[in-house]
């Protein structure tokens, strides 16, 4: 039967594809190195190897792979290696560092415990050997125990890796050998791989100026991280802890904080700017009562020298010295003094002193007391001289205007624009009779017109009144004459005051009497009118 061309020719190339490979492993296992390899292997079987050609593992007796599959994590069994014998040999790395010319090593650990690692170099090749004391064998455990000891390494693992905290480890020589998600996660955003890149190990450092302790207290410092998509930078706290030959180290996002912190800072400074402003003399005491905050108007106005209010003096020596430089009122007698001072603090504490210093130099302070937080107190002391001062000037110029008024004979009364009352001097008291201190808060215009009229005889200058001072349909000097009884007559006159205020005026003349014979005033009045 012949055969297909095809399928023979396809035999052929297969059979020859087998042959190319075995004839590769041939020559990978007759390499030196693998020969070399297999021959320092062969010589440790039992013990606890590792065959290293610069840092990848080339071979590894059973139990030397069990304690590598043990601990696996990602890592390399180069740096896997050293993590696993980290604790016992912390500067494993450096001391392996010239084992090429050494040729041969032997280390000892720096725990005090038995054993050492035999490390030894042959053409390129390095074989680490962990040797334990012959005369100390390990005790076995229970398996019961050992189930409990995995259990709890499982669960501290997770642990590690779960926790939202960056968590990172360094080994005696400041190499990162150990990290959880969150800071490989972390890292990758800050120093992204490209798309065909290997993540490597150990990843890029967040924090490379990390503290590292001396002692056993951990140190704490805050540090910034510039992300290139954030507008704002984030802040971490970073709490590094010494652990034997170790540092762990442990970052918590205080973005939030810092955040809050500044915010706090320029609150303070604005208020700062605010007190340092303000014409009002701040002074504001503690619990213990001592001054722990004023502003420069309280220099200016009590004269207080600056360095006496920073040594933060307390209240009553504060007082004291307002005293001695009579920049309060002078005590009669100095017991009673510190007696009033006292209730002058009780009544801070509650809030409501208020009081009026007149000072010997003629000043007025006005000096309140208002509680705060924490049991402290804040005196404000204002100088209202200027005020006080004004104050007199316009009681002064009030009471002349007044006693002008009282001096005249004519009835003077001045409504609001509302038809209220709030003048009237003597003559109208004593036409109209009511109140005598000139001020009648409670009668309007009203009230008077029913007075007037119950008095005098009916007339429309009632009406032309009502429609003046309550409609406002006049805004011109008028007057007119209405009879008070047999004998007497009353010249009103109607004036416009500024602010829609009103006067009305009436002046007694007897009846029947000539015209002329009434005051000047409504004479002057009558013959303007009379001209226009």
């Amino acid at each position: 039967m012949q055969q297909d061309p095809i399928v023979i020719v396809g035999a052929l190339l297969l059979g020859s594809a087998a042959a190319l490979a075995l004839i590769g492993i041939w020559l990978m296992q007759t390499r030196p190195t693998a020969i070399l390899g297999r021959s320092l292997m062969q010589e440790a079987e039992g013990s606890v190897t590792f065959l290293f050609d610069d840092e990848h593992l080339l071979d590894a007796t059973p139990r030397a792979y069990a304690l590598l599959k043990s601990a696996q994590n990602g890592r390399s069994d180069w740096e896997t290696f050293l993590g696993l014998l980290s604790a016992r040999f912390p500067h494993l790395r450096s001391q392996l560092g010239d084992l090429a010319l050494q040729g041969h090593k032997k280390i000892a650990p720096e725990d005090d415990q038995p054993g050492w690692i035999d490390a030894e170099f042959w053409h390129g090749v390095a074989r680490l050997t962990l040797v334990q004391d012959k005369d100390r064998p390990d005790q076995t455990i229970d398996p019961l125990t050992a189930n409990a000891i995995e259990h709890e390494l499982e669960t501290l693992r997770g642990i590690g890796e779960d926790s939202p905290q960056l968590i990172w480890k360094r080994d005696a020589e400041g190499v990162l050998v150990w990290a959880n998600r969150a800071y490989i996660e972390l890292s990758e955003t800050i120093f992204p791989l490209a798309d065909d890149e290997i993540r490597p190990w150990p990843p890029q450092e967040i924090f490379k100026d990390a503290p590292k302790p001396v002692g056993s207290a951990p140190v704490i410092e805050m540090h910034r991280i510039d992300f290139s998509d954030h507008s704002s930078p984030t802040y971490y706290e970073v709490s590094s802890q010494k652990r034997g030959t170790e540092t762990i180290h442990f970052a918590v996002d205080a973005t939030a904080v810092v955040t809050a912190q500044d915010a706090q800072r320029n609150f303070v400074q604005t208020l700062t700017k605010t007190f340092a402003q303000l014409s009002v003399g701040l002074a504001i005491f503690n619990a213990e009562r001592r001054l722990v905050l004023f502003n420069p108007a309280l220099v200016d106005l009590t004269d207080l020298p600056p360095d006496f209010l920073i040594g933060r003096p307390t209240l009553f020596a504060f007082l004291d010295r307002l005293r001695d430089g009579q920049m309060m009122p002078e005590p009669k007698n100095y017991a009673s003094w510190r007696d009033n001072m006292m209730e002058l603090e009780s009544a801070a504490e509650e809030g409501n002193y208020h009081e009026s210093w007149l000072l010997p130099n003629g000043q007025t302070f006005r000096v309140s007391g208002k509680p705060h937080p924490d049991g402290a107190i804040a005196f404000l002391i204002e100088d209202i001289s200027d005020e006080i001062s004004l104050t007199r000037k316009f009681r002064s110029q009030i009471n002349v205007s007044s006693a002008v008024l009282d001096n005249l004979t004519s009835a003077v009364a001045v409504f609001s624009s509302s038809g209220a009352m709030i003048m009237a001097n003597a003559a109208y008291h004593a036409l109209w009779g009511g109140d005598e201190e000139g001020v009648l808060a409670s009668r309007d215009f009203d009230e008077e017109l029913k007075v007037w009229q119950g008095v005098a005889s009916p007339s429309p200058l009632w009406v032309k009144l009502n429609e003046a001072v309550l409609r406002g349909n006049s805004d011109m000097v008028w007057d007119d004459t209405v009879r008070l009884n047999d004998d007497i007559e009353l010249a009103c006159q109607y004036a416009t005051l500024p602010d829609g205020h009103h006067q009305i005026t009436f002046n007694q003349f007897t009846a029947g009497a000539d015209r002329s014979e009434a005051p000047s005033l409504l004479r002057d009045r009558s013959s303007r009118k009379m001209s226009g």
